[in-house]
């Protein structure tokens, strides 16, 4: 089973509006809620594209609710653990006339010692995980150092992990060897602690990473695709067709929804980074925070170019 974790979920509000207009009312047209945050987004792709997953972390109070009932409702299997505090909800506006789009992103609750316990626990009794995709930001009381124990945890009952995280919480966790990291060029830049654009300077940086022990690098370059990293082997290039962008919101999780879809049904690394850049270019095509569609998915997946780099 692939169990995805979440520890600072949010209830995505979207408003879309004709046009912002200062000191004045503003009418909003269509107002829609989804189940938000990066692990949860893996999720509800894995869903859309016919895997099954279990939705982990934390909710809190009646958003928590209508997030774990959205969420109950599209047939994704949820199994939260409770905190006393609220889960936050983000606002995104969106103006019909002009297409910009602006992401209003809360804090959300601070978290207890025992609360994290909890988790920590609930995962090591998980009696059927295959994968653990730990994704996202922290919520507040809870250390850059987590990830590296959930890592840890996850290791020892011979899980594939993955980790899409940002700043310390994914330099801590390298220490403790997650099997694939999947940051972005601007996450992969803080990481190795120098700006990063190129092929070249990509694959570099992913040796440095091999290098501590992570076998795999999944990098996100937007209109460029998707380059795969491995400590051994080629690298993989993967770049999608011209597509109409109407919102990039979590094109990000979804790469890493097909790729983990993809992998744990023993399909070749060309193929995993084939389904990862296919499902990230349908959620692009989506307004707001909605995520890709099945049917644009396998539109999109013959007009995937994978190439196999040559050795650097």
């Amino acid at each position: 089973m692939i169990y995805t974790v979440t520890l600072n979920p949010a209830l995505d509000r979207t408003l879309v509006v004709d046009r912002l207009v200062e000191d004045d009312t503003v009418r909003i047209r269509k107002e829609t809620y989804y189940a938000g945050g990066k692990g949860i987004d893996v999720s509800r792709v894995i869903r859309e594209l016919e895997g099954h997953s279990v939705a982990l972390g934390f909710v809190g109070g009646y958003d928590g609710s209508h997030l774990e009932g959205l969420l109950i409702n599209a047939g994704v299997l949820t199994d939260f653990v409770r905190i006393g505090g609220e889960t936050r909800t983000n606002i995104i506006v969106k103006e019909a006339e002009t297409g910009r789009q602006f992401v209003l992103s809360a804090g959300g609750p601070e978290v207890r010692a025992a609360e994290i316990g909890e988790l920590y626990h609930q995962i090591l009794r998980l009696p059927d995980m295959e994968y653990m995709v730990l994704s996202g930001s922290l919520p507040r009381g809870v250390s850059p150092n987590v990830y590296g124990q959930l890592v840890l945890a996850a290791r020892k009952k011979g899980a594939f992990v993955m980790l899409d995280a940002d700043g310390e919480a994914l330099r801590e966790a390298l220490n403790y060897r997650p099997h694939c990291i999947k940051p972005n060029r601007h996450e992969l830049s803080r990481l190795v602690g120098r700006d990063v654009s190129s092929q070249e300077e990509i694959l570099a940086a992913c040796r440095e990473i091999h290098r501590r022990g992570v076998p795999l690098v999944l990098v996100s370059r937007g209109k460029d695709g998707l380059i795969l990293s491995g400590a051994e082997g080629p690298a993989i290039q993967a770049v999608g067709p011209a597509v109409q962008v109407d919102s990039t919101v979590g094109a990000g999780d979804s790469a890493v929804a097909g790729f983990i879809l993809a992998h744990s049904r023993r399909q070749s690394l060309e193929e995993c980074v084939r389904l990862a850049c296919a499902a990230g270019t349908a959620t692009a095509m989506t307004p707001g925070t909605e995520l890709c569609h099945r049917q644009t998915v396998e539109e999109l997946l013959p007009q995937i170019a994978v190439e196999v780099l040559p050795p650097q």
